[in-house]
């Protein structure tokens, strides 16, 4: 057997692996195949398959806007964001 044709088995059998839902080590066991052996066509094969580096694309974050919290001895607690205005928090704390 040639290599193309050993590359060629291996990429099978570690397809069946894949298909099959049992680790490596059963797999092997199963197919009667040595253990070391297919975890290095796995490798091999799976590395190949695999780019060393992918594309990254950065977005901005925007940023989080504080909150302020009121709370009443009662219990009661109020959130609101950070740029309400200021004549309005007023008005608020006035009717509190």
């Amino acid at each position: 057997m040639n290599n193309v044709e050993r590359e060629q088995v291996w990429k099978e059998r570690v397809a069946q692996w894949q298909a099959s839902g049992l680790s490596q080590r059963a797999y092997a066991i199963e197919q009667g195949l040595p253990v070391r052996q297919v975890g290095y066509w796995v490798r091999r094969l799976t590395s190949a398959q695999v780019p060393a580096l992918l594309p990254v694309r950065v977005a901005s974050v925007a940023a989080a806007v504080p909150t302020i919290s009121l709370r009443n001895e009662r219990g009661w607690t109020l959130l609101l964001p950070g740029d309400v205005p200021a004549s309005w928090l007023a008005e608020v704390m006035r009717a509190l």
